[in-house]
């Protein structure tokens, strides 16, 4: 395996990774916005 495999795969393995923490990132933010408009919703239920 020489330098520019080696370099191929190593970007290759940072897009990966990236993927995953966008991915992560946008799950979460969607169950962050979801959840508050649930929460907002019924609270003015109650009160």
């Amino acid at each position: 395996m020489n330098f520019k495999d080696n370099k191929k795969l190593f970007f290759r393995e940072r897009i990966h990774s990236l993927n995953i923490f966008l991915f992560l990132g946008f799950n979460l933010t969607l169950i962050s916005i979801l959840g508050f408009i649930w929460l907002n919703s019924s609270i003015e239920k109650v009160v």
